[in-house]
């Protein structure tokens, strides 16, 4: 029987991926439709590239797939989403900070886009740290 964290780490990426390119267009429809704190708040969508490298992590999954345990990459799968989700609150924090400390309408955007895809790494992450299908002991 085929382990199930194999079509997970899939279908996780493929979200990630779906995420980041919407990520991406959003910031270029942005950057030339908004004002400054439009501009501001792009800056954070093409954060979209960043998230894209989850391509990367799909290509050695996929690799390791012929050879790896099933339980070791679900333990590998949940560690790495909990840090990223601990992660995520440093940055929901640290668009907090920018918003408490600048004025200036540009970083009021970069605040607020930090926050937004903080939040939507956040969620992400803890939803999907949650439902790895393989039962850990």
């Amino acid at each position: 029987m085929r382990n199930p964290i194999w079509k997970f780490g899939s279908d996780l990426t493929n979200r990630m991926l779906i995420w980041s390119i919407l990520s991406i267009l959003s910031g270029l429809y942005i950057w030339f439709a908004a004002n400054e704190f439009g501009r501001g708040f792009d800056i954070q969508a093409f954060v979209g590239l960043i998230d894209g490298l989850a391509i990367v992590g799909a290509r050695t999954a996929a690799r390791r797939k012929s050879t790896a345990d099933p339980m070791r990459e679900a333990l590998f799968i949940r560690k790495v989403l909990w840090i990223n989700f601990g992660l995520d609150v440093l940055y929901i924090l640290g668009g907090a900070w920018v918003l408490l400390n600048y004025t200036n309408v540009f970083w009021r955007g970069t605040g607020w886009g930090i926050v937004l895809q903080g939040t939507f790494l956040f969620f992400f992450d803890l939803f999907h740290a949650i439902k790895i299908p393989v039962e850990l002991k």
